[in-house]
Parts: C-alpha cells; sequence; structure tokens
C-alpha cells in the first residue's frame, strides 16, 4: 500500500512539476535559478524519504530501480543524440578548443583534490576512492545553462559574443562529462575484484560500446519500415530499456551505454531529430523524478564528508575559473573576456545528479559520500551562479518596466 501511495504521490508530482513554471521577477535571481534547475525536488524527495516522512523507503527506491535505470538511460541517450559530428565540425573551432581546455582542467583538478581528501579522511582502498574521484571530476565538468537563462531572461548584454561563448560551453560540457565518465567506467569496471589492469579495462570498454552500438542498430533498422509517431515512442522506449537492462546485467553504466547508443543515432539515423524531439518531450518529468529519488535516498551526516563537499565546491571553482582563463588567454578571442569569465560556468545542473546517481547503481555503500557533496553543491552553485554570471558583464541593461525593483532584488 505504501510503495501505490509513494508512486502515485512522485507522478503526480512529476506530471504537475513538467507543466508548470515559477519564474517569479520578485525572487532573487538565486532562487529562480533553484526553480529553474528543479532543486526544490530534491528537498521534496527528502521530506518523503528516510529524513522526513519516510514515505519512500528502502524497500520502495529498491522497487523504483528498474525505473531509475531507464531513467539514467534515457538521459544518457538524450546527450547522445546531441553528439552529431558533422553539426560539431561546423561550430567554431574557438568556442569548441575554449570547452575542451577548460572541460579537461577541471576534470583533472577536481579528480586530484577529491583524491587527496578521500585517501586523508576515508579508509577505503586506493581503487575505490580512485573510482569516487574520477566521478566527481566528471560530475565537476557538467555546467548547466539555467544561470544564463534565468539573467538572459532580466537582463540585456553589449557583449553578446560573450553570453555566446558561455551559452555554447555550458551547452557542450555535459559531453565531455559524460566522455570523461566513460573512461572511468572502463578503466575501473563495476566488478567484484577491482583493480587496474589493461585488458580488464579493454573488455569493458567493448561491451560498453557493443551494447550501445547492439541497441541502436535495432532502432535503426526499426524506423527503415513505415511507422507513425506513437509506435516510434514505443520503438524508442524499448531501446533505451534494452540499452540500460544490459548495462545493469554486464555490471555496465546505464548512462554510459545510453550516450553510445544516442551517439550511433544521432550519426547513423534518418530519423535523429524525431527522435530528439521525443526525447527531450518526456525528459522533465523524467527528471524530476530523478530528483525525488536522489532526495528520498540520501541520508546526511554532519562529519568529514562537509569538509571534503568545500574542497569539491572551491576546487571545481576554481578549475572553471583558471581552465576558462588559461584556455582564452592561449587562444586568443577577437572579443572581450573577462580574466573571471569561469565563474559564470559554476551552475551544475541535472546530469551532475544523473552521473552520481549512475555511481549510486554500481557502487551503493559509497552513494551517501557522493550524493552529500553533490546535492550541498549544487544548492550553493545554483544560489550564487546568476550573480556570479551577471558580474562577466559591462553594464548590463535590466529588462522590464520597473528597472530599479529587478537591480535591488539581484543583490541577494
Amino acid at each position: 500500500m505504501k510503495l501505490l501511495l509513494s508512486i502515485a504521490i512522485i507522478v503526480a508530482i512529476a506530471v504537475i512539476g513538467s507543466r508548470l513554471t515559477f519564474l517569479n521577477r520578485k525572487l532573487p535571481l538565486g532562487f529562480r535559478n533553484i526553480i529553474f534547475t528543479g532543486i526544490e525536488y530534491i528537498f521534496i524527495g527528502v521530506l518523503l524519504g528516510r529524513m522526513g516522512l519516510n514515505l519512500i523507503n528502502a524497500k520502495s527506491l529498491n522497487n523504483f530501480e528498474p525505473f531509475l535505470i531507464f531513467a539514467l538511460s534515457w538521459i544518457g541517450f538524450l546527450f547522445g543524440l546531441q553528439f552529431k559530428f558533422s553539426t560539431i565540425k561546423n561550430l567554431p573551432g574557438f568556442f569548441f578548443s575554449v570547452s575542451a581546455i577548460q572541460a579537461a582542467f577541471t576534470f583533472a583538478i577536481t579528480t586530484a583534490a577529491m583524491y587527496i581528501s578521500f585517501k586523508s579522511f576515508i579508509p577505503l582502498p586506493g581503487e575505490l576512492i580512485t573510482i569516487m574521484a574520477l566521478t566527481l571530476g566528471s560530475a565537476a565538468c557538467c555546467t548547466a545553462q539555467s544561470s544564463l537563462a534565468v539573467v538572459n531572461d532580466n537582463y540585456r548584454f553589449k557583449n553578446r559574443k560573450l553570453s555566446s561563448l558561455l551559452q555554447y560551453i555550458s551547452g557542450i560540457d555535459g559531453i565531455f562529462a559524460l566522455g570523461f565518465l566513460s573512461l572511468t567506467t572502463c578503466i575501473l569496471p563495476s566488478t567484484k575484484i577491482m583493480a587496474l589492469n589493461l585488458m580488464n579495462s579493454l573488455q569493458w570498454f567493448l561491451l560498453s560500446i557493443g551494447i550501445g552500438i547492439i541497441s541502436a542498430l535495432i532502432l535503426i533498422i526499426l524506423s527503415k519500415s513505415k511507422f507513425s509517431q506513437q509506435e516510434f515512442f514505443v520503438f524508442i522506449i524499448g531501446t533505451v530499456l534494452l540499452v540500460g537492462g544490459l548495462a545493469i546485467k554486464t555490471h555496465n553504466s546505464p548512462l554510459v551505454t545510453g550516450f553510445i547508443c544516442g551517439i550511433i543515432i544521432a550519426n547513423f539515423c534518418r530519423h535523429r531529430l524525431r527522435a530528439l524531439e521525443t526525447v527531450v518531450h518526456s525528459e522533465k518529468s523524467i527528471y524530476i523524478i530523478l530528483l525525488i529519488m536522489i532526495g528520498a535516498g540520501w541520508t546526511l551526516t554532519f562529519n568529514y564528508i562537509l569538509v571534503i563537499t568545500v574542497v569539491y565546491f572551491v576546487i571545481r571553482m576554481l578549475g572553471k575559473t583558471l581552465g576558462t582563463f588559461m584556455a582564452t588567454r592561449a587562444l586568443k578571442a577577437d572579443f572581450n573576456i573577462p580574466p573571471t569569465a569561469g565563474l559564470g560556468l559554476i551552475s551544475e545542473g541535472g546530469l551532475a545528479v544523473a552521473i552520481i546517481m549512475n555511481f549510486s547503481f554500481l557502487y551503493p555503500s559509497l552513494s551517501d559520500y557522493l550524493v552529500t557533496i553533490i546535492i550541498l553543491s549544487m544548492f550553493t552553485n545554483e544560489i550564487i551562479g546568476p550573480k556570479l554570471m551577471l558580474l562577466q558583464f559591462e553594464n548590463p541593461e535590466p529588462i522590464g518596466r520597473d528597472r530599479n525593483q529587478i537591480t535591488n532584488n539581484t543583490r541577494v
């Protein structure tokens, strides 16, 4: 009975939440950004979960696992669909180079800092500490477009090229994050015996690619026949279920295999845009349920993990700032880029949550560490992200009749 009630509540929240938008101009930018990114659903999950009413308990979370596997595969599939090689080649080379350098630097510096931090505070085998550090490094690369969207909704800027650069980086950072995560899961696959082994890593790498390719080929073959939109939707659901099920059955990452499947579809299926439209249409509801689930399963403990969270927050911000600074100074832009432009990229977004949920499936006993780090870091970043974004532009012009009111509201 409790399971049915929790399902009904979660589905109702997801359906209603996917159709509502609360971006009140009277709210400070940071709170508007939190609502825009949906962090409030994490706290709804906390209320319903083990730290609240316990409506969604450990047994309920186990029963929700098949859906969560599907959700992670769906998110990976969505990001893969956006990775069309011919489109990326036509994009500005400067923008892509800056994005790649910034993401690589953020990944490297965050991974190193997290390894040292975990090694100092947590008595775990080195391989487990390595996989935790690499996963957080991958999540640190993620950049949400929410801060720029909220700021653009309230201000006009003279430096439009800078706005385009930040928008481009925040749009493509997820690809780099999933790329690093793919390498991570192959280097240290989820097995009972974890060790750095080249042949084992190669085997898992080929297995991940194989699952993605086989699932994608099935969808490509099915799409060659005549079908209705409803039938195509069923094809996609079946493909995502297959890729997620095979991933879990072989102890692989559903997020990574879904990502690989999406890349194959994006580049070899003529119905790529149709598939992308179908997947995007359901993304928000799935994302809301994912946020509720991560909140329901979260257990906050006031110990050394809070210290590691602060280290993660500071190092990630440093990585974004220094990475962007080095890239823009080395490549020389034809427009003004402030030295602190990387501070406009600290919003993390939902992909970071998906990466941590993916880790939770593979290493459930270690999940609370990473969930605490990401939730607290994400909440802080979404609060201060729009303000830091706004500081990168000279003389921003408020939009709206009552400009003084809007300006006052941003001073939070």
